[in-house]
């Protein structure tokens, strides 16, 4: 499965700290304060875990699984502009 995390948290240097565990997980940046890639529950359970002990109060981050069909069709939206299927997700240093 693949999950989506998305975050907001207000300390940068949290911030560095939660954005370092992640990609150590081996998600990709998405955009600013989401991150994808695959990933089992287990996994997904253990970063929740490893997060929680660097938030603050006002802080959180949410950890979404997606299926494998469901994340294929994915739209990626900017200005003028609906693209599908152009996420570059990683695992392990190889392109999937």
């Amino acid at each position: 499965m693949y999950v989506v995390v998305a975050y907001d948290i207000s300390d940068e240097k949290v911030r560095g700290k939660v954005r370092r565990l992640l990609r150590r997980y081996g998600l990709s940046f998405i955009s600013r304060s989401v991150y994808a890639g695959r990933l089992s529950w287990n996994r997904a359970l253990l970063i929740s875990e490893r997060v929680a002990k660097y938030l603050e109060e006002r802080d959180s981050v949410v950890i979404v699984p997606v299926q494998n069909v469901d994340f294929s069709r994915t739209l990626i939206v900017t200005q003028n502009k609906i693209s599908k299927n152009e996420l570059q997700i990683y695992v392990a240093g190889e392109d999937i």
